[in-house]
């Protein structure tokens, strides 16, 4: 089994020469975490948003009773406010209060590892048509860190690509290169389970084609393994820079996961409910031997790899320090694609006889609810949303007083204030843009499931996913997000000269607002743009 041959780190230098006009036609590339990103995830300040969203969410839902209490026409959202409830309460208690990462112990933990014989490290490198000057990028850093690590310590290149040109690039960098022969099959698990048959490494660390690590990676995560046996797997985060260089999508689709990054999967993680997301994450090969190799599935298989370690007695830990950057989505096609993909892997295990079977614990089972109430969430307040301020402002005008938005005070000030500043990205407008499109891929996600036609599975930086067919997206986002927008306007703007104008001031801005958010989706990043741009 070829090694780390210094050879091929020096080959690969050269090779990266030749490439530097290529990658300065598809933009900045992203480099690994900084020192002071590395740590930007461990202090949360959690109190913050739960007390803030506990405040909001009470006088929201006083308003929205009265609501409904005051106008007959209302009663046809006491189903959505009913689940809200329901969801806001089990998120709360998933999320809220919740401990800390415990950063003194990790720091004990990492300085104190010195083993006289280091474990063997695969690194699983799965590649599936994605650009080739991002791989290059991605590689050129894992050989840092191959060569960092003080024992054995295999790239593996997994290719359902079969390129030529690929097999050459692995060489020079001194990786292994493997082709299956049965490519397709089961997609992206297929691979894995493929290359976890041509392998031996004690640990393996799998690599999405566009994370870019920090050489000192395996440092911080294989102690955690060393230290308790029954883990099974060791998750850190996906980290994503949000810059100006970027375009719109790519600035929204990383702010947007921040707040799951940085507080939701530690939340859940006390709850032994921290669930697996493939790529910066290291596998415990006899954990992964239990279970057959990684869980066939053609969609997220790696949530289901973890929920299935987890029934099987394994646990999965998630340290919240960011050791590898990754890119961001820059087209709608890609970003739908990717939103479509995660909603659809998660609910299907929400419909599966093994997540009701699994013996584990009732906390756990509880984020995954968690997260599965968020889907249906999202999807449903896509329509829900705009249509309470339209109804409101048509059928009962008069509930839009003054007197009665105070209870709404709150929840505007939570959204537009402090959740916003709470990130450490900037949360601006193309976040709530962002937001509004991966509702409508979580519409039909669920629609699709619930039907039993889901789209095939596609790498989220494949040219495929980029031109993913989302006529259906588009209508909506047209049609139904759209034609709301310049009702809500309208009728607010109507209300604003035919009634007392301080009443509707308030509907109207949040109507204004909404179209903003419309309108940034509607306006898609020119082609040059478009490009892949981040660091």
């Amino acid at each position: 089994m070829p090694g780390t041959a210094g050879a091929g780190g020096r080959r690969a230098a050269r090779e990266g020469g030749r490439r530097r006009s290529a990658e300065a036609a598809l933009g900045l590339l992203p480099a690994p975490p900084s020192d002071r990103e590395k740590y930007s995830y461990v202090k949360r300040r959690l109190w913050i948003l739960t007390l803030a969203s506990v405040i909001s969410f009470g006088c929201l839902t006083v308003s929205q009773v009265a609501l409904t209490q005051a106008s007959p026409l209302m009663w046809v959202f006491g189903p959505p406010l009913a689940f809200t409830v329901v969801y806001y309460l089990v998120s709360l208690r998933v999320n809220g209060f919740s401990r800390d990462f415990d950063f003194g112990h990790h720091q004990r933990l990492v300085k104190s590892w010195r083993p006289q014989v280091y474990p063997t490290v695969d690194v699983f490198l799965p590649v599936c048509g994605e650009p080739i000057e991002v791989l290059h990028n991605t590689w050129t850093h894992v050989r840092q860190l191959a060569d960092r690590y003080p024992g054995r310590c295999v790239p593996f290149v997994l290719d359902d690509g079969a390129s030529p040109e690929l097999q050459a690039m692995a060489a020079d960098f001194g990786f292994r290169y493997g082709t299956r022969p049965n490519r397709g099959w089961f997609k992206k698990a297929g691979n894995l389970h493929y290359g976890f048959g041509q392998s031996d490494g004690k640990y393996i660390l799998i690599l999405d084609a566009d994370f870019t690590p920090r050489s000192d990676l395996l440092e911080e995560l294989l102690p955690y393994m060393e230290a308790d046996e029954r883990i099974g797997i060791v998750q850190s985060p996906q980290y994503f820079r949000v810059l100006d260089s970027q375009n719109w999508i790519e600035r929204g689709a990383g702010a947007v996961q921040e707040l799951f990054y940085r507080s939701v999967q530690v939340s859940r993680q006390n709850s032994d409910g921290a669930i697996c997301v493939g790529s910066c994450a290291i596998y415990r090969r006899a954990a992964l031997e239990t279970n057959g190799g990684t869980t066939l599935i053609e969609h997220s298989e790696d949530v289901h790899t973890g929920f299935d370690l987890r029934g099987l007695g394994w646990d999965l830990k998630y340290v919240p320090i960011a050791l590898s950057t990754g890119v961001c989505p820059d087209t709608a096609g890609a970003f739908f694609n990717q939103q479509y993909r995660w909603c659809s892997g998660s609910m299907s295990l929400l419909g599966s006889k093994k997540f009701w079977d699994a013996p584990i614990r009732f906390s756990s089972r509880l984020c995954y609810m968690s997260g599965f109430f968020y889907y249906i969430h999202t999807a449903l307040f896509t329509f829900v949303a705009p249509l309470v301020p339209i109804v409101l402002l048509l059928a009962s005008p008069e509930m839009l007083q003054v007197k009665h938005l105070v209870w709404v005070l709150p929840s505007i000030i939570y959204t537009t204030i402090i959740f916003p500043m709470w990130h450490k990205s900037p949360y601006r407008l193309e976040a709530w843009s962002a937001r509004l499109m991966y509702g409508w891929a979580h519409v039909f996600a669920i629609w699709d499931i619930l039907r039993k036609q889901r789209m095939g599975w596609q790498p989220t930086g494949s040219k495929g996913a980029k031109k993913n067919k989302t006529r259906r997206f588009w209508l909506g986002l047209w049609i139904w997000s759209g034609g709301t927008a310049v009702v809500w306007v309208g009728a607010a703007v109507y209300r604003l000269f035919t009634g007392y104008p301080p009443d509707f001031a308030l509907v109207l801005s949040s109507g204004l607002f909404y179209a903003l958010v419309v309108v940034r989706a509607l306006i898609q990043p020119r082609e040059h743009q478009a490009a892949g741009s981040v660091a």
